[in-house]
Formats: structure tokens, sequence, C-alpha cells
């Protein structure tokens, strides 16, 4: 959220500008990373370190990189001591509270998490890229990340009206996009593979529909659930230039999408734990899910039509029930590291009109 944002009242605009700056010193251009606050008599507590050294000693203090950033009461002096920091203090104009006057913590928070490096051990991934994209003209390249945009966006708004919990962050590589939900937990996750297919039906149906052909260009995407660390790109200004993420989930979709063929979906082979206490569910058992969440979605429309079923799932033989038995696919890297994943179908039936039909057939796979 950047500054002067209209839900903010002025009083909460002016504050807001205020704590950007000041975090934004401490920043140093992203040299340091704030690590936690807590309000003090006379303004606010803060912990900064040197980056290099919270990513190398951060197997001691795994809640440097929590999702929130207050640490109450001792937590604050636990922390800075097993960083062998010391928290600054820094004198704010009114103190940090919930009275009338006072500044609200949950002010506080947000714009503080600009400034933090954060880590996320289960979040939902999709890796985009456009097949002979840099043999494309310059002309024909921006129409095509237009389209893709577009059909992002689109696919966004629709999950939201369906009730998803989705909020879409996304990264270029230049040749595509990286999404991700913006929103974490198992929902989120299970949402975001919804919304990703309601992307695929909408693709479809440009590309089925569309006027000028080389618009709408062929894609290959990969799907996965993995850990990985989220970056700000706080401005001087008081805004937000955006967000990306890089760890081991990228890094696991960046490789598979290099074996991936034209129009083919690949989904990583992965465990996400389904809650406290309970045990893992692997990438069969997590589409399953999704499907069920699809199934439950009422009056999904596209191009006016409405869809009546979507069919998720993974490839590989049929087994004797008639069902398909998913292919593990394992794939070595320029690096010599093996990475496992699965060929995805995602068929649409439509009330009128031919299905939609995403990504390669078990045969068409062990004929690349």
């Amino acid at each position: 959220m950047t500054a002067g944002n209209p839900q903010n009242s002025p009083q909460e605009a002016a504050l807001q500008q205020q704590l950007h700056a000041i975090f934004f010193e401490l920043w140093r251009f992203g040299s340091n990373a704030l690590v936690g606050w807590r309000p003090s008599p006379r303004g606010i507590e803060i912990i900064t370190l040197p980056k290099v050294r919270l990513f190398t000693d951060h197997g001691r203090h795994l809640p440097v990189f929590s999702e929130g950033s207050l640490m109450a009461g001792a937590a604050l002096d636990e922390t800075a001591r097993l960083l062998d920091v010391q928290p600054v203090e820094l004198r704010l104009d009114s103190r940090i509270g919930d009275a009338p006057g006072e500044i609200p913590p949950a002010l506080v928070e947000r714009v503080f998490r600009l400034f933090t490096v954060s880590k996320t051990l289960h979040r939902a991934v999709l890796l985009l890229d456009i097949v002979g994209f840099s043999k494309a003209a310059p002309e024909e390249q921006a129409a095509q990340l237009t389209t893709l945009e577009f059909s992002l966006n689109l696919a966004e708004e629709m999950a939201r009206a369906h009730g998803l919990a989705v909020a879409f962050g996304r990264t270029t590589t230049g040749d595509g996009f990286y999404v991700w939900n913006e929103r974490a937990g198992l929902r989120a996750d299970i949402d975001f593979f919804c919304a990703v297919a309601i992307f695929q039906i909408l693709f479809a149906a440009l590309r089925r529909t569309a006027t000028q052909a080389s618009a709408v260009p062929v894609l290959r995407l990969v799907l996965s659930i993995g850990s990985h660390f989220l970056y700000h790109q706080p401005r001087k200004d008081g805004g937000n230039g955006g967000a990306f993420i890089v760890g081991d989930v990228t890094i696991q979709v960046a490789r598979l999408i290099a074996n991936a063929a034209p129009d083919q979906m690949l989904v990583g082979d992965f465990e996400r734990p389904l809650g406290l206490g309970q045990k893992s569910c692997n990438s069969e058992t997590f589409l399953t899910a999704v499907s069920e969440r699809l199934a439950g979605l009422k009056d999904l429309r596209v191009l006016g039509y409405r869809i009546d079923r979507i069919s998720f799932y993974l490839t590989g033989p049929r087994d004797s029930d008639g069902r398909h038995a998913p292919v593990l696919i394992r794939i070595t890297d320029k690096h010599g590291f093996e990475h496992g994943c699965y060929n995805a179908k995602l068929n649409a039936f439509a009330e009128q009109g031919e299905p939609y039909y995403c990504g390669l057939q078990h045969g068409e796979v062990e004929k690349i």
C-alpha cells in the first residue's frame, strides 16, 4: 500500500508517510532488513540487520522471517540477543496505540512489512512462459504480454467474484510471469490452483476466438507448492514498487519449465501439510481437493456460456477402475539436480459449444 492510499484518512496518510521515511532510512536502499518492532514510551524500538547476516545466521532465529513483525514484550529482546544486536529506539510525534490521537499498531505493521524479508514455507506458485517469444517481433511480443496480463487480471477478478481467496502477486520473467497468491494458507493454495484453472479456460477461449492469432501466444506453464523468501521494493517517495519471490519453489518451477513442451502444463512433485497436527497431502491428493473446490463454483461463465464441469487431473495410464494413475516424471536440470513433476490436464465443458481442452494428454507426453 502506498502513502496517500484513498482508503486512509489524511491523518493516517501523513503518519504512513512519516513512518515510511523513517524505515526507508534504516533500510539503506536494501542493504538492511528490518526484523521486528515494538512500541516504546517515546516512540518505537526496531531491530535492523544487514541482509547478509540475516541469511547466514537465520538457522538460529527463524522468527526473523515470520509473517508478522510486531514483537511484544520480551520477544524483541530475545531476538536481539540471538542476533547480537541492540534495538534502535526512534522518537515519534505520537505514541503507538489504539487511543484517539495515537498511531495504530496495524498502520505501523503495514508499513514496516515493506522493509522486511519474510519466508513462507508453503505457497502455490505459477510460472507462465510464452513459447517462441524471443523470435517474435517487438510489437508482437508487446501484444502477447498484453493478452497474457489481461487474461490474468480477468481470471483473478472472476475468481474473487466466485468467492475464491486470491490476490495475485506477479513479477515478469521477460517472456512470461511468476504468479503467486498474496494470501497464504492451505485454503489460499487450493483457491489459487482454481484461479489458474479459470485463467486457462479464459485463455483457451481467447485463442479460439481471437481475430489476430499472433496476439494470443502458445504457453507452457508449471504449478507447484514450496518455500520462498518474499521481498518488497519500497520507494523513497513513499510508494511500493511491488514484490518479488525467490526460493526453492521458484527454482523448481524454473527448472521444470525449461523441459516443458508447448501447450504443456506440469505440476511439481510436492508435499504440503494439511494443518496443525494433520498429515501432509501430495500433488495428487491436493489436485483432488482442487477439483472438489472447482465443482462447487456456481454459474462460472466464459464468453457468456456457463461452464458445467471442470476436470483438473494428473495424467497417466488408466487403471482397472478407469481412473488415471499419475506418472511421476523425473527431470535432471543443467546442474545435475533431479526434479519430480507430473503432466496435468484440464478439461472444461460448457453448456454450449465445444469443450476447452488445456494441457497435453498422457499419450502425447509419451511421444515427446
